[in-house]
């Protein structure tokens, strides 16, 4: 009902990752002193601020500051969960802690589109703002009452101006930030193409596209149970992410192999879900495993920066070899940049047996 077209809308998604890119990594230097739980509160109170914006918006440009409001929302929100879950439990429980952030993430992305489309349907688009207002206000008053406080690493003592790139361990937390980048550059190079692909090479309809799709999403919800179990030893973190990797780009180039059969292609679709859905986890239980506890608030705001730059730069990559290179091609080039994504991660396994030897 603002009068605008459907590339104004999707505009909107861009300015969200484009918020998150520019203001993560400024954001975890500037809010270093603060409580570590009040910044949680105060990112998901930022969340509510831009749905009830955005619901009752009475023209586009508000829309438009509404999701910037979001984005920093969440820049804040993934620059302190990871490194929180990292301080707050013991080694042995921290795979588990990242299973349940990793795991409504997922189900957000599942569920979010098909119910907002249903929302939207049945009544309009400001109601599920109007829902999802409601549901981060609970949010907020549940971590602000039950969640526990850790202790804050820039508390005591000046931080001196240098003291992230003079931290022990951000080379290594850089090298595993390059690794996710090249993991969702690598995966959105085919995957914001995949309804197209499954119709034009697999011959779906734009109906029975929706089978393939939900097993996508099935597949991620398993590989989310299989990357807490794979991340329950530490040590093995680098070997299973290498692994994941090159599995994720097997299933990559299987998908288009099997294209042909809609049967073959589903369960393919799935596999490869389920690829992704183990590595993006283990790379951040990685990246906090290697930060040192200064520094963990940095690196999750590093995380969250190459993540969105990976979304972005693997779409924008895709959308420019589609019309020349076909969209069968984008698999096998998706697959090509993540195996350089599967030798970051060798090559960080090789600096921490180095600097572990005597």
């Amino acid at each position: 009902d603002l009068g605008v077209s459907t590339s104004q809308i999707g505009f909107l998604v861009s300015v969200w990752a484009a918020t998150v890119v520019l203001t993560a990594i400024p954001m975890s230097l500037t809010t270093r002193r603060f409580s570590r739980k009040s910044i949680l509160v105060v990112a998901v109170a930022l969340f509510t601020a831009s749905n009830v914006m955005a619901a009752l918006a009475p023209n586009y440009e508000t829309l438009l500051i509404s999701r910037v409001v979001g984005g920093l929302g969440n820049g804040m929100f993934w620059m302190i969960a990871t490194g929180y879950v990292t301080t707050m439990l013991p080694s042995k429980w921290r795979s588990r802690g990242f299973l349940f952030i990793s795991a409504g993430a997922n189900l957000a992305f599942i569920a979010g589109l098909p119910l907002g489309s249903a929302l939207a349907a049945v009544s309009d688009w400001r109601s599920g703002f109007l829902i999802m207002s409601a549901l981060t206000i609970g949010a907020s008053v549940g971590l602000y009452f039950l969640l526990v406080p850790v202790p804050n690493p820039h508390s005591e003592g000046a931080a001196k101006k240098n003291s992230v790139l003079s931290d022990s361990t951000f080379p290594m937390v850089l090298l595993g930030v390059s690794g996710v980048f090249l993991v969702v550059g690598g995966g959105n190079i085919f995957y914001p193409y995949i309804a197209p692909f499954l119709i034009e090479v697999s011959h779906f309809t734009p109906l029975t596209v929706a089978a393939p799709l939900a097993a996508y999403g099935i597949g991620g919800t398993i590989g989310i149970v299989v990357a807490e179990r794979l991340g329950r030893k530490p040590e093995n973190l680098s070997r299973n992410i290498s692994l994941s990797i090159l599995y994720m780009a097997a299933m990559m180039v299987i998908v288009n192999l099997v294209a042909p059969s809609t049967i073959a292609v589903t369960v393919a679709v799935a596999l490869w879900s389920l690829g992704f859905a183990v590595t993006e986890p283990l790379f951040g239980q990685y990246i906090m495993e290697l930060s040192s506890p200064r520094l963990r608030d940095f690196a999750g705001a590093m995380r969250t920066t190459a993540w969105n730059l990976g979304i972005g730069g693997g779409s924008f990559v895709g959308g420019l070899l589609l019309v020349p290179l076909g969209i069968a091609a984008l698999p096998y080039i998706g697959a090509s940049v993540l195996v350089a994504g599967s030798m970051v991660a060798l090559i960080a396994r090789r600096r921490e047996r180095a600097l572990a030897a005597p």
